[in-house]
């Protein structure tokens, strides 16, 4: 069981995405772009042992959020997945995708996500 921040900002996909993360017996916050995320992070009582965050969101994406997480002290070494229907986005750069903890292409399935959150 992990607690996980969730940032994605399609309300279906969100919804989605938590009762599958429920259904694994994890605990999910989440947030609907990345300045909602860095807003949650600041307010929960414990720190999430992994972020995962859709690519493309409204206010600040999900390179923005990361570029964030990597500068804070306390948030720095939270593991963040990033979600994306186009893993050949421009922005996924090499540097960017060395400080990611995976990426996971959309669509994808339960299998695909619980291989991310517990690769044993």
């Amino acid at each position: 069981m992990s607690h996980i921040l969730l940032v994605e900002d399609n309300a279906p996909m969100q919804m989605l995405l938590c009762d599958m993360l429920v259904y694994g017996e994890h605990t999910v916050l989440t947030g609907r772009t990345g300045l909602e995320a860095l807003d949650v992070l600041q307010k929960a009582d414990a720190l999430p042992e992994l972020i995962i965050s859709d690519l493309n969101m409204p206010r600040m994406d999900g390179i923005g959020l990361l570029e964030a997480i990597r500068k804070h002290p306390t948030w720095k070494s939270i593991p963040f997945v990033m979600m994306s229907a186009d893993v050949h986005d421009e922005r996924l750069t090499d540097d960017i995708i060395q400080s990611l903890n995976g990426v996971l292409p959309k669509p994808f399935n339960l299998d695909d996500l619980t291989d991310l959150i517990s690769p044993d």
